[in-house]
């Protein structure tokens, strides 16, 4: 330990009544007597610190003076944010100071003869007291700041609305010489003269508690009380108490409030207590268990200064005749090691520990293990939330918002309660998450369109109160398919694992179309009925049954269960030889075997490779079919090609087909004849895709290449290589936009689009913590697989990272980091979207944007998205602005900016806010009203 005094420090040879530590270490302010008024001073920590520091002049040792006190100030505190500093005077003001932008060595702020480092103005000045203010202290999260007086009141200001007052607690007879705050946030307690030390609680301002006992015999013999609450909550440590006629200081349980423990030792009457910020461990000297406790500073009359642990029943370290007047204040530093004293003869003491000394502060998340366990609560819990139950409703709107958690929006329209089911219209499929529709598909009753109605349940109360909640019979689903409520955000098929392994018996496999425009199947089994109906809790087994008629269809997609079948062909159907297309499982081309075909709307185009031999080598067979009403196969044309095909793609007016040779060959789908002269490419084409307007086509290649070909204008639309993110990986999905816009899917589960005017790569998924955090914590239903429609989510949905198991959303959001990572998160699906021209999921995510902010978001990222929504409106001059109705992607950004004060309307903390920027959002709609009457 190490013991400083700087002499420097100082008010011109006056009394120092009161210092702080700024939470960041680096200043601390001191408040007392100044010349001829009150004066603060913020101080630099470096000089008193480190010997260089203070032998070298170009370090400041002053940073600000601030005389605007009329009187002698008593108390200074910073925020725990450390942006704001307040401080409390004879002259019955709390001010409050923030730090301001001005240039350095300037002349002296605020009346002070001398010049600033840094630059304070008092943004607020309370006034409420009748009399001297003496002690200062800010609740946990800066919510509130409490002021107590020589008027025998204490004042709770709302420190988020200064100068708001929220309450004036009144009981005490004499003057309040002390006030602190519980670290739980629900209490407040003050120590009077009157030989009293009361307990407020935080949600109704009643006093919950008054303790006389140990002040019995106490007289008003200090200038202050500074009581301190420990930072687990479990002690209350008063300042001025006696036991046996001997001054001690009082340790209050807050289990059941005795008052059975104290400090003792000084001579004469504690006046300031100060537990150490954190709670400390260490292990013990002779169990060599670990230690949980806590650290308190004690100041006394007497001159000295006591250090004690909890975790022993003698001091740490005694000081006598630290000073030559009673120590008046004290103050710890955040990282927990250097403590700073203040006496009424007008210096500071610096006293300097090791963790060997005191031991190392408990961690974030042990700290918050503890407080759950303790409390329910975790160490960063909202007194906003519990001021929110106090606040009065300003606005109508917010009369009738809802108590219970808020719900995050969906993307999806979910199909409303009560609809009529009609399963021949494939209107009622097209809003379903988890299904494909295409423009001639005939839907499949589908086990995600089924929701079975679950009864509101039957609540009781018994006499002693408990509730008892009735149960009732929920029945099994009326089909194999997954279940209605299924949520698993990962696709069931594992990228770059062998059919072989994955499906051993099964004989044709139906491929996973994610175009809502496209339908691509590999087999003429387009519905198979199951003979018994299972619950999905239930696993499946093989079943045997007939085909039905075969008609096109909606496929299911990967989150489909696919069933182990053994086909019986009718007599009316004809056999068509099918196998299941390779799945890439080593990212390199491979020859289909057998027969294959795909399927676009009536006409499907099948593949034999090795089918015709002849003198020159064997060819493949390239037909198109169609199937009539008799529901026989008729071709319509046939080609052949010189080279096996390894993969093909088919769309409403084309078919490509990738040879193992390099070669491409794109085919109208109707003749077959060729559209493109042959192609060939520097190595084989691995995947291949179309858009859903039939205007691009796109192939990547085992190298990494990736072209797309504008086939109405016959040109190259975009050439690029994917060799540089696949890192060791391979594309195992390809999708195709309108817009022209590349999606890939790699093995590894990342996925990314190109944008041709950054010329770069996006990222779309990828085992990111904040990526996987926001995928898993914003998702609120099923993926969607519709990449007409959703691209952005449909691709998304292929990642299989996984993240951890949660009861509910709201847990996935109780840790500090995460707020931020959420609105980080979707502040980037905003800029995708606009990206790839999603205008559905562009206003999904500014929703949910919304209600992330209206949850978890502060005062100033709110105002900052609304402003920026509301456009270039600052000034009512700007109506010839070219942005005065900006939009994106054809949506106003007015209708995004009305999504986001829909959430805010849930919440009553942000009433202010929703009417201040609703007025505003009127006024501009009214005004573009007139304008437009006036134009026509």
């Amino acid at each position: 330990m190490k013991i400083l005094q700087p002499s420097w420090v100082h008010h011109d040879e006056k009394s120092i009544f009161s210092i702080d530590i700024h939470p960041s270490g680096e200043r601390f302010a001191t408040g007392g007597q100044g010349c001829d008024s009150g004066r603060v001073v913020i101080w630099n920590m470096a000089p008193v610190l480190s010997d260089e520091a203070e032998a070298n002049q170009n370090v400041p040792r002053i940073l600000c003076q601030m005389d605007n006190h009329l009187a002698c100030v008593n108390c200074v505190r910073w925020s725990a944010n450390g942006l704001m500093l307040a401080s409390g005077g004879d002259d019955k003001l709390v001010m409050i100071w923030k730090k301001t932008v001005g240039g350095s060595g300037g002349i002296g702020a605020f009346g002070s003869s001398g010049k600033s480092v840094e630059h304070w103005r008092c943004i607020n000045t309370l006034r409420g007291h009748a009399g001297d203010v003496l002690d200062l202290a800010w609740s946990p999260q800066d919510r509130w700041i409490a002021s107590c007086s020589v008027d025998n009141t204490i004042i709770i200001w709302d420190a988020q609305h200064f100068p708001k007052i929220v309450h004036v607690l009144k009981g005490h007879t004499g003057l309040v010489k002390g006030v602190t705050w519980d670290p739980v946030g629900k209490f407040v307690a003050s120590q009077s003269d009157d030989r009293s030390l009361k307990v407020w609680k935080t949600t109704d301002w009643s006093c919950f508690k008054t303790i006389t006992e140990p002040f019995e015999e106490c007289g008003g013999t200090t200038h202050i009380l500074r009581l301190s609450w420990s930072p687990d909550g479990q002690y209350l440590v008063s300042a001025h108490a006696m036991n046996g006629g001997g001054p001690t200081a009082q340790i209050i349980e807050r289990d059941g409030w005795k008052c059975d423990k104290d400090f003792v030792g000084h001579r004469k009457a504690v006046t300031c207590v100060r537990f150490h910020n954190s709670i400390l461990k260490r292990m013990a000297p002779k169990t060599n268990k670990l230690q949980q406790y806590c650290c308190l500073a004690v100041g006394a009359r007497d001159r000295s200064l006591s250090i004690w642990l909890t975790a022993l029943q003698r001091p740490l370290v005694v000081i006598h005749d630290l000073f030559q007047d009673s120590i008046l204040d004290l103050s710890w530093s955040h990282d927990g090691y250097t403590l700073l004293a203040c006496s009424g003869d007008g210096h500071i003491a610096c006293l300097q520990f090791t963790a060997q000394e005191l031991g190392t502060p408990l961690s974030e998340e042990d700290k918050n293990i503890l407080y759950q366990r303790m409390y329910g609560k975790n160490a960063n819990f909202d007194l906003a939330v519990q001021a929110e139950k106090e606040m009065i409703v300003e606005n109508s709107d917010f009369l009738n918002v809802s108590k219970s958690n808020p719900v995050p929006p969906t993307l999806a329209p979910q199909q409303p309660q009560g609809a009529k089911k009609d399963e021949t219209k494939t209107s009622n499929y097209a809003a379903i998450p988890g299904t494909i529709q295409s423009q001639n598909a005939v839907p499949i009753k589908s086990s995600s369109s089924v929701h079975t109605p679950i009864l509101k349940q039957i609540e009781t109360k018994t006499a002693d109160g408990k509730r008892r909640i009735t149960p009732i019979f929920i029945p099994l689903n009326d089909d194999n398919g997954p279940a209605s409520g299924a949520t698993n955000f990962s696709p069931t098929i594992q990228f770059g694992s062998k059919s072989s392994e994955s499906m051993p018996s099964v004989d044709c496999k139906p491929l996973v179309s994610d175009d809502s425009s496209q339908l691509t199947v590999t087999s003429t089994l387009e519905t198979i009925e199951p003979t018994c109906k299972l619950d999905n809790r239930l696993k499946k087994m093989p079943v045997t049954v007939a085909p039905l008629k075969a008609e096109p269809m909606t496929v299911q997609t990967e989150q489909s269960v696919t069933a182990t079948v053994s086909l019986a062909p009718t007599p009316s159907q004809k056999l068509v030889e099918r196998t299941r297309l390779p799945t890439y499982a080593t990212g390199k081309a491979t020859v289909i075997q057998g027969s294959s075909f795909k399927a676009f709307g009536e006409v499907r185009v099948q593949i034999q490779n090795n089918s015709v031999k002849t003198s020159y080598g064997t060819l493949c067979r390239v037909a198109g079919l169609t199937v009539n009403a008799q529901r026989t196969e008729k071709k319509i044309w046939e080609t052949v090609v010189g080279s096996p095909v390894v993969c093909f793609a088919v769309s409403a007016k084309y078919a490509i087909v990738c040879s193992q040779d390099y070669t491409i060959r794109l085919l109208d789908i109707k003749t077959g004849t060729p559209i493109f002269p042959v192609i060939s490419l520097s190595s084989p084409a691995v995947q291949s895709a179309f858009s859903s307007n039939c205007q691009l086509v796109a192939v990547v290649t085992e190298s990494g290449m990736l072209r797309i070909w504008n086939v109405a204008d016959k040109a190259v639309y975009l050439s690029t290589n994917c060799s540089d993110i696949m890192s060791g990986s391979f594309v195992t999905v390809l999708h195709l936009s309108d817009q022209g816009m590349p999606f890939i899917v790699l093995a590894n589960g990342s996925s990314y689009c190109y944008c041709r005017k950054l010329e770069s790569w996006m990222l779309i998924n990828s085992s990111d913590p904040i990526m996987r955090h926001g995928l898993i914590g914003n998702k609120a239903n099923t993926p969607v697989r519709n990449m007409k429609v959703y691209p952005l989510s449909t691709i998304q949905s292929y990642g299989n990272f996984s993240g951890p198991k949660t009861n509910s959303f709201a847990e996935l959001h109780s840790a500090t980091w995460q707020t931020p990572a959420a609105i980080s998160f979707i502040e980037n699906q905003i800029k995708i979207c606009e990206m790839i021209s999603s205008p559905v999921e562009l206003k999904y995510w500014y929703s949910m944007l919304g209600f992330q902010l209206a949850l978890n978001g502060s005062e100033d990222k709110i105002r900052q998205v609304l402003d920026e929504l509301l456009g270039a409106t600052q000034s009512l001059d700007a109506r010839m602005s070219d942005d005065t109705d900006p939009s994106v992607l054809g949506i106003s950004k007015h209708v995004f900016m009305e999504d986001v004060l829909n959430h805010l309307k849930m919440q009553t903390k942000w009433q202010r806010i929703y009417t201040e920027y609703l007025d505003q959002l009127k006024f501009l709609k009214e005004r573009d009203v007139t304008d437009k009457a006036l134009l026509e």
